[in-house]
């Protein structure tokens, strides 16, 4: 391995492929980081090698004080969330972070909401694949979450999938429960028409999933974590436009490589590159950023 991520074995301009001066120049935000999910800091930094080699600019982690089976992270000890705030603090010119929300208690995801994003380093809520309730995204009880992001300005991102099964046996049936599918993201913005979401995987399969949301022009699309299928962007693209995507690379869990190469294999502009890469998100994000002071 290379000493420094700057350092490649093979220059990937001779094969045709990207620099990382290039990808530098792409100003590329990531919306689905993993790299605090298990080991916290240290695992974080030690995948900070791959995120530097890919020229990444921004890191926005969905796993900040919560995991799948503790959405609110009632099991996290206090001192372990202290430390993730302060790095948050320290670090916001590069990493932001999203607090897991649990729509099947709402009271407590708008407490949770009010110590990490109006009085803490936050910036936005993530729904997880699941949730101990089962409740969904798109449930009424949820509303109370989605006017307290709205009203902090936060950016909203829900974990999307369409997993096979059930009987009879349809996309969706096998979703383990609360899993939201991408329809219930579209119950959910047809509610509040003024918000903005993120659906998190395209739902996995990404040509029913990119269907689902298509009238809610307040529905973004993220696409990282699905199989990587030549023609995905090109699809979404014709459907809703470049200007509702934004990328995730999913890492350390995905390949960056992988998730980058769904872009650059799709035929589009350069300027159409640059607004999935990190323009539209930053658009998204710039509400919240210009309150909080972060750069954008």
């Amino acid at each position: 391995m290379p000493s420094s991520p700057r350092e490649f074995v093979l220059n990937p301009a001779a094969y045709g492929l990207p620099t990382r001066d290039d990808l530098v120049k792409l100003r590329i935000w990531d919306i689905h980081y993993h790299g605090f999910f298990k080991g916290g800091i240290p695992a974080h930094e030690e995948n900070l090698f791959y995120v530097e080699r890919m020229g990444i600019e921004r890191m926005l982690s969905l796993d900040i004080g919560g995991s799948p089976e503790d959405p609110l992270g009632t099991t996290i000890p206090a001192e372990q969330n202290r430390e993730m705030r302060e790095y948050l603090e320290q670090h916001a010119d590069s990493v932001s972070g999203l607090i897991p929300v649990d729509p099947g208690r709402p009271l407590e995801s708008c407490r949770k909401m009010e110590e990490w994003i109006a009085n803490g380093p936050c910036i936005g809520i993530k729904y997880y694949g699941g949730n101990p309730k089962g409740v969904l995204c798109s449930h009424p009880d949820n509303d109370v979450i989605i006017r307290l992001a709205a009203q902090m300005k936060a950016v909203i991102y829900i974990h999307t999938w369409l997993q096979v099964g059930g009987e009879p046996r349809r996309p969706g049936g096998k979703n383990a429960p609360g899993e939201a599918t991408p329809l219930d993201v579209a119950k959910l913005a047809a509610r509040f028409p003024d918000v903005n979401f993120i659906c998190g995987h395209s739902g996995g399969d990404w040509e029913l999933g990119v269907r689902y949301v298509r009238p809610l022009e307040n529905v973004y699309i993220e696409f990282s974590g699905s199989d990587p299928h030549s023609g995905q962007v090109d699809f979404t693209v014709a459907e809703v436009s470049a200007a509702r995507l934004v990328w995730g690379g999913h890492g350390p869990s995905r390949s960056y490589s992988t998730e980058l190469a769904k872009v650059f294999d799709a035929d589009l502009t350069h300027d159409q590159r640059l607004a999935i890469f990190g323009g539209n998100l930053r658009r998204l994000a710039e509400p919240i950023f210009r309150k909080k002071g972060y750069k954008l």
